[in-house]
């Protein structure tokens, strides 16, 4: 049985992974002319960053006022969007987007979009440096599978951040890797753009004892957090607090989309039709405690250092535990991906052809499975949830692993 499955699994997941590409082809090109012609009600997340840099520059006061928010994006969209986006990101973000406010949208639009592409370029080009080390087979289908990947498609079409934390968690994971502790905490520092994606790795490096990584992490992030608040206008800071805290229940003006979410509060949200704290946080809590205390566990076997597969877990627990999440901030789970394939041809001794071929439908499946459930979502069923915890599983427990994996020893050999 196991051998006929082994027969299969790769040309079926192959030929899945093909009507994948050409879905998400279609899609991309379709939601990118939507928001460039302003049709069909379209904005998203790039048309919350554009109006929160003009209002940066014309209205700090007001940057996170909700009525500000959404007056400015309807400025852009006029009659055609139904629901404004909420902007809940740092100071910091909006100064990022201010000088493309010098354009106009749909010009801006296109400079991101360039920017994101160059963005995902260079992260791709880093995988395949780092992945040398593992046969040509599974190394191409990672690779193919993470640029046409459904989160990848996200991020580009909505104009999102998460390429800068996707790129600032591999480079940290580099840079511990290669003993430079404190410019790994610089790196790390760009992931406040979005902070919850730190929820693991603070409790990762704390259990490492990796202080300066802490320190570095603490004093860079608190700059990119604190400075550009204080030199705009020193209230902001308190008014980000305040609206990150209200912003599940952010109300009628602002569109949270929380039966679109790829976590639990997105399942029980889309099954219950109510998003009410009371129905999905309990459950949330408990699977975030549980990921960190399996997490810890594994942590707690290479204290002292940092590990390959402490650092995937480390980047995976905010997946299960933040209550905002949607499909763009998947695309981080070809972190621990690349680290998995890494480790295991690492460890491995004596691997054959069926082994890559195993590895590579592991990939594909990986691959349809995150568009399966965005589509899933898209008809009213948010179940990302659960490739997120088969994706914590297989790191917890069905992880090989090397001894040059470990921090500061020798890399896996080249190819």
């Amino acid at each position: 049985m196991r051998r006929t499955i082994d027969r299969y699994a790769l040309p079926v997941t192959a030929a899945a992974a093909g009507l994948v590409l050409l879905a998400t082809a279609i899609l991309a090109a379709a939601g990118i002319a939507r928001v460039v012609t302003a049709t069909g009600g379209a904005g998203g997340d790039f048309l919350s960053f554009y109006a929160a840099g003009q209002l940066v520059r014309t209205d700090a006061g007001r940057l996170y006022d909700v009525a500000a928010q959404a007056a400015a994006q309807r400025a852009l969209y006029p009659g055609t969007l139904a629901h404004a986006t909420g902007y809940p990101l740092p100071v910091v973000a909006a100064w990022l987007f201010a000088p493309l406010t010098a354009l106009p949208f749909a010009a801006a639009y296109a400079v991101w979009t360039a920017a994101n592409v160059a963005l995902l370029g260079g992260v791709a080009w880093v995988f395949a440096r780092e992945l040398r080390g593992v046969p040509r087979l599974p190394r191409r289908v990672f690779l193919a599978a993470f640029v046409t990947s459904i989160p990848v498609v996200a991020n580009v079409v909505f104009g999102q951040v998460d390429f800068i934390i996707l790129g600032a968690l591999l480079g940290a994971w580099l840079l511990l890797r290669d003993g430079r502790p404190a410019w790994a905490g610089v790196a790390l520092a760009l992931v406040v753009l979005k902070p919850q994606f730190l929820i693991g790795v603070v409790p990762m490096l704390l259990v490492a004892r990796q202080w300066r990584t802490l320190a570095a992490l603490c004093g860079a992030g608190a700059a990119l957090i604190v400075v550009p608040a204080l030199l705009t206008d020193p209230a902001t800071l308190a008014d980000n607090v305040r609206y990150i805290a209200h912003y599940p229940g952010a109300g009628t003006d602002l569109q949270v989309n929380a039966a679109m979410m790829s976590n639990w509060r997105g399942l029980v949200v889309s099954v219950t039709g109510r998003d009410d704290a009371r129905w999905w946080a309990p459950g949330l809590a408990a699977i975030g405690v549980a990921a960190l205390a399996l997490a810890a566990q594994r942590w707690r076997v290479g204290a002292g250092s940092v590990t390959a597969q402490g650092y995937a877990l480390a980047v995976v627990v905010p997946l299960l535990a933040s209550p905002h999440l949607h499909t763009q901030s998947l695309v981080l789970l070809f972190v621990p991906a690349a680290l998995g394939l890494q480790a295991w041809y690492a460890g491995a001794r004596g691997a054959t052809r069926a082994d890559d071929e195993r590895a590579a439908s592991l990939l594909l499946a990986l691959h349809v499975a995150l568009f399966a459930c965005w589509l899933s979502t898209a008809l009213g069923f948010a179940p990302g949830v659960l490739v997120v915890g088969a994706t914590f599983w297989w790191c917890a427990y069905a992880w090989r692993e090397a001894s040059e994996q470990r921090v500061g020893m020798a890399r896996p050999r080249a190819a």
